[in-house]
């Protein structure tokens, strides 16, 4: 009967949390996809468009915007084929996802304590705080939300292994921890977590047998640390603050492991992201004191047996501690999604402990009515925090109201405006960007776009030569050779174009830019072999085959031309361009070419009317 009613409970809680992630996400089923990364993981990658060997092979052997996960690929590939490129698809599994992983921290923390109401508020907090908006409601996060779900069943199986001394489940550990790596290589910190589970559960650690079977968790990290380095240096991650000395990334550091918990207890200055101080200060000081304080503190609990506060306080460290900037990466001190998992870390010991006083007081009903009320503010700030997911400019106006000084939130809303058609105000943000970091090269390469598409062609080259001067950024190439290309500097494009190719060299796009080049610098043959390559890669844009049978024209295939050009008219009955080309080339091979040349006059393409008057003229 008791087995009974503790299983009625748990089905109250899984459906109690389900619930209220999905009121606290409500809104997100109808966001869209932001600029900040989504593209490049979504609306331009064809490698989650199909499933082949091929595509699958790319997941396993190439990095995506300086990451290392096939599996979180293998997720988005699923997303397309249920809903194509349907924002509401990929918003839906983040948030189931979230719930799942909610479900997950209930059965863990229930398996480590066998207290449900301590399980529930632990999962409950970690579900709904507002910290966790950035990696549920944002789409390129699924790495973190995927990983954290094979993470927490790997850990799950490893208490159970604890309790059963099974050793299939320390062997569905093994594998789950794989799985997790294979998402995102933060689960690298697996072995560690595992010990943490280990003073949870009360094991001695000073128990060989507990080391010996982390040692193949630990050769697995090793080897998908090393990928995650090499992914960060291909993507040009590394490094991106190089003038900061040892003291100032240790003070730095000891800033951001306190000012995480912080915005945990105190969620009132959230940001998607935080920059670096432009100083180490007082506070980089008083925060760094407190963190060696609190690891001390969880050196002196495990002796006094608090296995709980010390098992967290290690589970929050280790976790964070991959993300504090002792190697640097990003163009950030924090962001608000590497909390998604060290969490839990924070929120077991303090729901454990509130209902060890409360208990020893009888006052239990009011600890659960005291975390049911904090669940309820955080549930609001949750749906409030997820209302800057509905419009990008409101996501990024939401960093600039917080950090006004943020170069790389600046130079994101000028990006914004540029999107919208507002040149100057899209000015105004951009230059405050290179002013406040004359380092910061996706701002440069935001100005330098903008004063392309203002048609200003020698302050965009200042701009892109700026940002090039400081990373070989494959955009601001690309860019600088659509520039060279547009004021007939063909070889200075083609010279941009190839280096671009070094660094992606199935893009599409700058194969079509490379045959333009050629075409246009009388190299047909060059010319048709690179858009043959843009076709290949490509997604079957028209443009590609136009280019093609341009150049097949000029060359004398008049027979391909008519079969390219047949392609782009089908796709796009109104291209007059495409009509003209056609009509030049039948009549190379003597066929009748006045009604295409016709149809292109009619659609005022300008060079219809002359080629009419000399072929069409009877």
């Amino acid at each position: 009967m008791q087995i009974a009613k503790a299983k009625y409970l748990s089905v109250i809680h899984l459906s109690l949390l389900a619930a209220v992630v999905l009121i606290a996400y409500s809104s997100v089923f109808g966001a869209g996809f932001m600029s900040w990364d989504d593209p490049d993981y979504i609306l331009h990658n064809t490698d989650i468009q199909t499933f082949t060997g091929e595509t699958v092979k790319n997941w396993f052997t190439q990095f995506y915007i300086g990451n290392y996960h096939p599996l979180t690929l293998f997720s988005y590939a699923i997303d397309y084929l249920v809903g194509k490129q349907d924002p509401f698809q990929y918003h839906l599994t983040n948030i189931a996802l979230h719930i799942v992983n909610a479900g997950l921290v209930y059965v863990l923390v229930n398996r480590i304590q066998q207290q449900k109401w301590v399980s529930f508020f632990v999962a409950l907090l970690f579900a709904i705080h507002p910290v966790q908006t950035e990696t549920v409601s944002w789409v390129a996060e699924r790495k973190n939300v995927l990983y954290a779900l094979f993470f927490l069943g790997s850990l799950i199986c490893y208490a159970g292994y604890v309790i059963e001394d099974h050793r299939k489940l320390l062997v569905s550990t093994f594998i789950l921890g794989l799985a997790s790596m294979l998402c995102k290589p933060a689960a690298i910190t697996l072995p560690f977590a595992l010990i943490a589970v280990d003073i949870w559960m009360h094991r001695d650690l000073a128990t060989s047998k507990i080391w010996l079977q982390k040692l193949p968790f630990i050769a697995l990290s090793i080897i998908f640390g090393i990928v995650a380095v090499k992914a960060q240096k291909q993507g040009n991650f590394l490094d991106q603050h190089p003038e900061l000395g040892g003291l100032d990334t240790l003070l730095f550091a000891g800033y951001a492991y306190v000012q995480y918990i912080v915005n945990l207890f105190v969620p009132l200055r959230l940001s998607v992201l935080y920059p670096y101080p432009q100083s180490a200060g007082a506070i980089q000081i008083v925060y760094t004191l407190i963190a060696i304080a609190i690891l001390v503190l969880g050196i002196i609990a495990y002796k006094k047996k608090w296995y709980i506060l010390s098992g967290g306080i290690l589970f929050y460290t280790v976790n964070i501690a991959l993300v504090l900037q002792f190697v640097q990466f990003g163009e950030v001190l924090m962001a608000d999604r590497y909390l998604y998992l060290p969490s839990l870390g924070i929120w077991l010991p303090i729901v454990f402990y509130i209902y060890k006083v409360a208990g020893t007081k009888g006052k239990e009903q009011m600890a659960t009515i005291a975390l049911g009320i904090a669940g309820l503010i955080f549930l609001a700030a949750t749906q409030k925090r997820n209302n800057i997911w509905l419009s990008e400019l409101a996501f990024w106006q939401s960093v600039t109201d917080t950090f006004p000084e943020s170069s790389v939130a600046q130079s994101s809303v000028g990006g914004v405006y540029m999107k919208q058609g507002d040149y100057a105000e899209a000015l105004e943000h951009i230059q405050k960007a290179v002013a406040l970091d004359d380092k910061n090269y996706k701002a440069w390469y935001n100005l330098g776009v903008l004063h392309l598409r203002r048609g200003k062609y020698r302050e965009a080259e200042d701009a892109l030569d700026r940002c090039i001067a400081i990373n070989e950024y494959s955009k601001a190439l690309f860019s600088r050779a659509l520039l060279f290309q547009q004021t007939g500097q063909y070889l200075r494009a083609l010279n941009d174009i190839n280096k671009v190719l070094e660094q992606e060299p199935d893009n599409a796009r700058a194969y079509y830019v490379k045959g333009s080049c050629e075409d246009q610098d009388g190299d047909y043959q060059q010319a048709i072999g690179s858009f043959n390559k843009a076709i290949e890669y490509g997604d079957g844009d028209p443009i590609f085959y136009l280019g093609r049978g341009i150049a097949e024209v000029k060359s004398g295939n008049a027979q391909d031309a008519i079969t390219d050009m047949g392609h782009v008219i089908d796709h796009n009955p109104k291209s007059g361009q495409a009509w003209y080309w056609r009509g030049l080339a039948k009549e190379q091979i003597g066929l009748e070419p006045c009604h295409d040349l016709n149809m292109a006059r009619n659609l005022h393409y300008r060079d219809a009317e002359g080629a009419l008057i000399k072929y069409c003229n009877d």
